[in-house]
């Protein structure tokens, strides 16, 4: 488990010095991407769930930690969740499937993308449902302190 941690905080990291990133919060980035692919791995082979709710769970987790970590961090939770999210986007999948249909293996290559399309919605529903929740929790306290405001 700790070449695997070791390896997705490394793939983590380098998204995020690719995708230009805050240097100072690449670690911290890191180490959330890194513990989200432990998840999926760990719900996926040890426990067996299937993999659309192991990439729910992953990204809940990563959208949770990013989103705790931008308050601690004062940076917007976009930058810790895009280099977080990238370890568990299914892109074996959907080069498989493409290769599968290039060699006229259709059926095969749509059931590979057609599971690949599921766990990608799978990791942008866990994603808007934490960003959602806080949304709507900063706005009622927005919202409340301006009632108290007026009184």
């Amino acid at each position: 488990m700790l070449k695997t941690f070791v390896l997705a905080f490394a793939a983590t990291v380098s998204f995020g010095v690719l995708f230009q990133g805050p240097r100072r919060i690449l670690w911290q980035g890191g180490i959330i991407g890194a513990c989200g692919w432990v998840l999926l791995v760990l719900l996926k082979e040890n426990f067996y769930v299937h993999s659309f709710t192991a990439n729910f769970a992953a990204s809940l987790f990563i959208a949770l930690c990013s989103e705790t970590a931008a308050r601690i961090f004062k940076q917007p939770a976009t930058v810790f969740n895009v280099m977080a999210v990238i370890p568990i986007v299914p892109g074996l999948g959907i080069y498989s499937g493409m290769q599968c249909i290039l060699e006229e293996n259709s059926a095969l290559g749509s059931r590979l993308l057609l599971g690949a399309a599921m766990d990608s919605c799978a990791i942008a529903l866990g994603i808007m449902m934490i960003s959602g929740v806080f949304f709507t929790v900063r706005k009622v306290k927005e919202t409340n302190e301006k009632i108290e405001t007026r009184r």
